[in-house]
């Protein structure tokens, strides 16, 4: 009586298991690009809902036009709608705001841009009392970028209406 003696893998099925480890490594690494991916566009559609909260806030509070101020401080960006904040009160945006991502996004207005301080980088959008649209009336485009990549997404604010148009990806 003969037995078999071998006891290693076959060539098949070591391929067979190296296949199964290629397909998992590619699926794994387009998952975290989709990760990255969603996070700027959430980010987008935050700051999307809060232009779109300020604007309806401006029609509807009598006679306040409505401001949205964008902070990117050194542990994230931070929105603060409500009345306008000037450099001597920046620090209210972070104590009433809200945190919309961390600091390893940047967003990038033509708006009224503050500038910046020692601390923050400042930008403001104004939004008409009597019609919604932008304080200046000029079209203007909202950026959210990954620092350190080429990542990004934005849309457009009409200035004479307040509305947005035009969203837009970068890889």
């Amino acid at each position: 009586m003969k037995t078999n003696q071998n006891k290693g893998f076959s060539y098949i099925e070591m391929l067979m298991v190296l296949a199964i480890m290629a397909i998992m490594i590619g699926l794994v690494t387009i998952s975290i690009g989709l990760i990255n991916r969603n996070t700027v566009s959430r980010t987008l559609e935050k700051v999307e809902t809060l232009c779109n909260k300020t604007r309806i806030n401006a029609l509807t509070k009598g006679s306040k036009n409505g401001y949205l101020n964008l902070a990117e401080f050194s542990d994230g960006v931070y929105a603060y709608v409500g009345e306008m904040v000037d450099d001597d009160n920046i620090n209210k945006i972070r104590e009433k705001g809200d945190k919309i991502c961390s600091k390893d996004y940047e967003i990038i207005t033509n708006f009224v841009g503050l500038g910046s301080t020692a601390d923050c980088q400042i930008h403001r959008i104004a939004f008409k009392q009597s019609t919604g649209g932008v304080i200046g009336g000029l079209n203007g485009r909202v950026i959210v970028k990954k620092k350190n990549t080429t990542k990004t997404e934005s849309f457009g604010i009409y200035g004479e209406t307040g509305k947005i148009y035009d969203r837009s990806r970068t890889e």
